[in-house]
């Protein structure tokens, strides 16, 4: 592993313009992030906020390059899988677009989630419906020349993709060549799997991986919780592991130091490096 596999994310960065998050990126001295698509950064719904050949323009000025596109998609009300039609049909449409944005800025993959069913009905008719919409968008991202990160979440995020075996279930139902996979370590410490087992499983089908820390769940900066940092990239080394790896922090916590917060994560790989 090398550290310029490590790239940083603009999600901490939320109480912030994105132009200062770019600074604070030249000053820390990261040259790629994972692009969250929030206000008042990029975003679809907001025209003043949705010039993404603008956005491309000024990361590229400055000789960055975004790794992954991920538009929000846990909070509501975006659910590609919710059992209203028309909320199911406006998540689809939000998605869309994103995807087509992912290509305008210039990155190759966009990150995904299942979606989640009402936690109160059986999670079958919720499971086809998000299958349907994660085909659909593998085709229109084959389309427009990405690919479709899908990343586990937590139970308390969803209750369709949230392990090893709900993984490999989606994974094989939605066997597209641009859906591909990104391992965010907290979902997976929170319901006791590992890294190993998961390039065990999927090998180079793993496009994008989130390196993340809790106790075992949250998102703090890297090396302020328990993740087993060196045994993480342990891994990484031994399957080959050749992708992005963002240090992603969530923590609304730090919203007021998202600087701080990044150098930490990053400093804590340079120490396991």
């Amino acid at each position: 592993m090398k550290i310029e596999q490590f790239s940083a994310m603009n999600m901490v960065y939320q109480r912030y313009s994105f132009s200062h998050f770019l600074d604070s990126m030249e000053r820390l001295g990261v040259s790629s992030f994972e692009l969250w698509t929030g206000a008042p950064h990029l975003n679809n719904y907001i025209e003043s906020l949705s010039d993404a050949s603008a956005v491309r323009r000024e990361v590229e000025r400055r000789g960055m390059h975004i790794t992954c596109l991920t538009p929000e998609q846990v909070m509501y009300p975006h659910n590609i899988a919710a059992s209203d039609a028309q909320h199911r049909k406006m998540s689809l449409e939000y998605f869309l677009k994103y995807i087509d944005m992912t290509a305008q800025v210039g990155a190759d993959k966009m990150l995904c989630c299942s979606g989640w069913g009402d936690y109160d009905a059986p999670v079958d008719e919720a499971w086809k419906r998000s299958v349907d919409s994660l085909n659909l968008l593998a085709e229109h991202a084959q389309k427009a020349g990405i690919v479709l990160a899908f990343e586990i979440l937590q139970a308390m995020e969803t209750n369709l993709v949230n392990d090893l075996a709900s993984t490999e279930r989606m994974m094989e139902e939605v066997d597209h060549p641009h859906m591909k996979l990104c391992v965010d370590t907290v979902p997976m410490r929170v319901h006791g799997n590992t890294l190993g087992q998961f390039f065990e499983r999927f090998g180079d089908r793993i496009c994008h991986l989130h390196l993340t820390d809790g106790d075992p769940s949250g998102h703090v900066p890297l090396g302020l919780g328990s993740t087993p940092v060196a045994e993480h990239l342990q891994y990484m080394d031994e399957y080959g592991y050749e992708g992005y790896v963002t240090l992603e922090i969530g923590d609304g916590s730090w919203w007021t130091e998202p600087e701080r917060a990044t150098k930490i994560a990053f400093d804590t790989v340079k120490k396991n490096l």
